[in-house]
């Protein structure tokens, strides 16, 4: 197969496969967790600044999948209408044809090793045979890091498929929809910022993060599906708590993915989106799995006195 060198070319950081090397089916106690997740249901708000002048175009804040799925690229009727009535368009990162390069470029070990050094040999050997499975050759495997492993077994071969054949994210498809109708465009974090939150991460995470995606490569057709469907129903709190309950069978990994790759980020998203809030008209686009939770973007911006309201 030729998909994965196309897959990666077009892949920038694909933040929201990384959930899924982490998520089990959720049981009785996280579907019940998820009831008292804050802002845990619906994926399109209106954020309003406490301060704003009267007639102040209202703003939008969006939650997103990064995925292809035909059922997630279809906008439901009121994310269309507030998007098109947008005056400008956020996303976390400004994605560009270098943007993807320099995405490329940091997949690839550089320093002479190859994944088989830096794994023990039982580990080796259960990643080879779910690269097998996935369609990649032992010599492709051994090229990438451990984090570009890691989301490559969290999606199913129909959306590596779709994303190598040339299908859009749905992030990147409102990206090219924005420019299309003129929208000044800009991002929340910098490449380099989301390109360190995979390079700079301790390598005992990554293969941990690997060896966690492999585990559960054999069930990631469910899993995804699950996933699909709870965004589907606007439940973010049942992801949310999903992956909190995950925390019980590994804590550390989990509060290291949780910290880095959702509170922390909520936090520098919310201060950096401050400005489009405040000129109103604002469309926002971000992962979904950043909307819910006490540390979530929603509840970032109430405590800050944002006016915040479910559209949809």
């Amino acid at each position: 197969m030729t998909l994965f060198p196309t897959f990666l070319r077009r892949c920038t950081a694909t933040l929201a496969a990384l959930p899924l090397a982490f998520l089990l089916l959720a049981g009785d106690q996280a579907a019940a967790w998820a009831k008292e997740v804050p802002f845990g249901k619906g994926i399109l708000w209106r954020i309003q600044a406490k301060d704003a002048p009267a007639g102040t175009a209202p703003n939008h804040l969006f939650g997103t999948m990064h995925i292809t799925d035909e059922r997630v690229i279809r906008l439901p009727d009121p994310v269309r209408a507030a998007f098109d009535a947008a005056e400008s368009a956020t996303f976390e990162v400004v994605v560009t044809s270098d943007v993807r390069r320099e995405f490329g470029e940091a997949m690839i070990l550089s320093d002479g090793r190859t994944l088989e050094t830096m794994l023990a040999p039982e580990d080796f050997t259960a990643v080879t045979e779910a690269a097998e499975r996935c369609g990649m050759s032992l010599e492709r495997m051994q090229r990438f890091k451990p984090w570009v492993l890691a989301t490559i077994f969290s999606l199913p071969k129909a959306e590596l498929a779709r994303n190598a054949s040339g299908n859009l994210p749905l992030d990147y498809a409102l990206q090219a929809a924005a420019k299309l109708q003129g929208k000044p465009i800009e991002g929340l974090e910098t490449p380099q910022e989301q390109i360190a939150l995979f390079n700079d991460m301790p390598e005992d995470s990554q293969v941990a993060m690997l060896l966690s995606a492999v585990s559960k490569y054999d069930q990631i057709e469910v899993i995804f599906e699950q996933m699909v469907q709870q965004y589907l129903a606007r439940d973010t709190g049942a992801i949310y708590a999903s992956l909190q309950k995950q925390r019980e069978a590994e804590p550390e990994l989990m509060e290291l993915f949780l910290r880095r790759f959702n509170d922390e980020r909520n936090v520098t998203m919310a201060h950096r989106m401050a400005g489009r809030l405040q000129e109103g008209g604002a469309f926002i686009a971000v992962g979904a799995l950043h909307l819910p939770g006490e540390g979530g973007l929603l509840s970032l911006l109430s405590q800050r006195g944002y006016r915040v309201e479910r559209v949809y």
